[in-house]
């Protein structure tokens, strides 16, 4: 990876939740109550498209309202800067309030769900199905996030020694840093859980903007007003992190996940 932190690698270059969905305070460890993400990466069938996928979707939504599960959020992520080796078309995000939500969600779809797994079939193909959990250091304003935002994903090693309580004072330090110079993006980490296998990294590092201005603006504060060595400053050489990928996320399914 190349040797670049949060703040390079947003220069270089975020969970970004649905409008009602609310976030708790950050809790006093810096992390926020953890919750388990899943992600599917995911092409169109040759033929299909975003109208058919949102035929889908809409039968799924059904599924879950009469199913009653009101504690899974999802959306749909669309590249928007993206490199050579990322040849998929979407990521199908999804997040739950608890493991305990998870697993219900889970079992549901999964035994009664068939149908609506086939009709997803006959859209998307998906080659990567994983599970990760999600660590939050910063809400969004008002602790939500517009249905549509925009998202950034870093993939971070440690180096050799850095244990993970380093890394957490520093992300606390960082994050009220942005947060005093008017960062408007949610921060989160997120830790391989399920299905990675050779994922050469120890977490993700992910923000959520409400649209592409307020990336800009903290593109601006880093590049120009400080934060690259504020952030070089904090982070020394604690962790690798490659250059950030950058998403537009739409709401499919609101949900509470933190309360």
């Amino acid at each position: 990876m190349n040797k670049l932190h949060r703040g390079a690698a947003l220069t270089a270059a975020v969970l970004g939740f649905s409008a009602q969905a609310s976030f708790a305070q950050v809790t006093e460890d810096g992390m926020g109550k953890i919750v388990p993400v899943e992600m599917f990466v995911c092409n169109f069938v040759e033929g299909k498209g975003q109208a058919d996928l949102d035929i889908v979707v809409e039968q799924w939504s059904k599924f879950m309202d009469n199913k009653k599960i009101r504690n899974y959020a999802a959306w749909q992520l669309t590249p928007y800067y993206y490199g050579g080796e990322q040849n998929f078309d979407m990521i199908w995000m999804g997040a739950s309030s608890d493991g305990n939500a998870m697993g219900n969600t889970t079992h549901e779809y999964l035994m009664n769900g068939g149908e609506i797994a086939a009709g997803f079939e006959e859209v998307i193909q998906c080659r990567a199905h994983i599970g990760l959990s999600s660590a939050m250091y910063q809400a969004p304003p008002k602790n939500s996030t517009p249905s549509s935002s925009v998202m950034t994903m870093s993939d971070c090693k440690m180096e050799e020694g850095t244990r993970y309580s380093d890394v957490r004072a520093a992300e606390i330090e960082w994050a009220a840093y942005r947060k005093e110079n008017g960062s408007k993006a949610g921060m989160w980490h997120w830790y391989p859980s399920f299905g990675g296998g050779d994922q050469d990294l120890d977490y993700k590092i992910v923000y959520a903007y409400p649209s592409f201005k307020e990336l800009g603006s903290d593109w601006e504060m880093i590049a120009n007003g400080g934060g690259r060595a504020k952030s070089d400053d904090i982070f020394g050489n604690l962790d690798e992190c490659d250059d950030a990928r950058v998403y537009v996320a739409r709401s499919i399914r609101e949900a509470q996940l933190r309360k």
